[in-house]
């Protein structure tokens, strides 16, 4: 641990498929192996939320009002559905991030009673993504300001103090690693505006995480990372946009995505030295890198942005076996040591 620097965290990207309940979740975080670790408390995102919203693509599937382009079981990023809105119909979005939020809470108040010292962490997925790998780019284009204004409600609903929103946003960090270099910064701040669009319109006061993502489906990333420039320029960017009234709890960087594990190539991690000051969680930890070369990884992140940094995987567990789950917290419960 660097000298001066505040001791290393743990922290869940939602999806735990090692637990069959968010009571079997919450009982594991609050107990002996990772007491003491955390700043916030998931649910896990159990049973068919691993799978992030494709519940609610199947549900929207099912309506009257939407048409089929394309079938899909998500089990790759050529295999999903793709779905339209029939002619001189209007898209209703059965959202159901407060029901969730509200299971959550009740399935945390059986585990402990009282207030258990940690603020929930809510998974809310970005309104341009659901809108993008739902209904595809002109799709989006249409409906994703109907999608922002749902999330916003939902969000309204279940905002509280010791409530902590995650928006996850792969759409963003994606479009700036996908644009030439000499564009990035231009999209890095436009893809900002869209995701600080959804904060901005929360509860004054309400607490945010940004999970930056470069997409899991099927363990596999849409897209892997040149070097840390795409994340330094999105989350810069998202710092300078970010709305007053608003917390900004913490920022999620993914060193690699899916099934990579991140560089131990030093020059990869230099952009980091660029970073605004945010409160920072790094995604390192891999189960398929050895502990010696994870060990040097976050040596490198951490001498790049001058201090000590929250661990976490590339994305949630959800893409996951429980025996990958499992091993993956083996990893993080080693970086988080001195």
């Amino acid at each position: 641990m660097l000298k001066g620097m505040a001791r290393r965290r743990l922290h869940f990207l939602g999806t735990m498929p090692q637990f069959p309940d968010a009571r079997a979740a919450f009982s594991w975080q609050l107990g002996e192996e990772v007491r003491g670790q955390l700043r916030r408390l998931s649910g896990g995102e159990t049973g068919p939320r691993l799978m992030w919203f494709v519940p609610l693509v199947k549900e929207l599937k099912a309506r009257p009002e939407i048409r089929a382009v394309r079938d899909g079981d998500w089990t790759s990023y050529e295999d999903t559905d793709l779905l339209t809105v029939r002619h001189g119909q209007r898209l209703h979005i059965p959202l159901r991030l407060a029901q969730y939020a509200a299971e959550d809470r009740a399935a945390l108040a059986s585990v402990v009673d009282g207030d258990p010292g940690l603020p929930l962490q809510v998974g809310i997925p970005g309104y341009l993504d659901m809108a993008l790998f739902t209904f595809g780019p002109l799709g989006a284009i249409r409906h994703s300001r109907r999608f922002l204004l749902a999330v916003a409600e939902q969000i309204a609903d279940i905002a509280a103090p010791d409530v902590v929103f995650q928006l996850e946003v792969p759409a963003a960090l994606i479009a700036v690693a996908s644009a030439p270099a000499f564009l990035r910064p231009a999209m890095a701040n436009f893809m900002a505006y869209l995701v600080t669009r959804q904060v901005a319109r929360a509860p004054e006061g309400s607490r945010f995480g940004v999970h930056l993502c470069l997409g899991d489906l099927g363990h596999r990333a849409l897209r892997q990372l040149p070097d840390a420039g795409p994340l330094v320029l999105l989350a810069n960017a998202i710092v300078r946009r970010w709305p007053d009234g608003r917390v900004l709890e913490y920022v999620h960087l993914p060193m690699s995505g899916g099934d990579e594990p991140p560089s131990t190539d030093g020059e990869f991690y230099a952009p980091l030295r660029r970073l605004r000051e945010m409160p920072l969680i790094a995604g390192i930890a891999h189960e398929l890198q050895d502990s010696g070369d994870q060990l040097r990884v976050r040596e490198l992140v951490e001498q790049a942005v001058g201090r000590s940094v929250d661990i976490a995987t590339n994305c949630g567990l959800g893409r996951r076996s429980a025996e990958e789950a499992e091993r993956a917290v083996q990893a993080m419960l080693k970086l988080v040591a001195d």
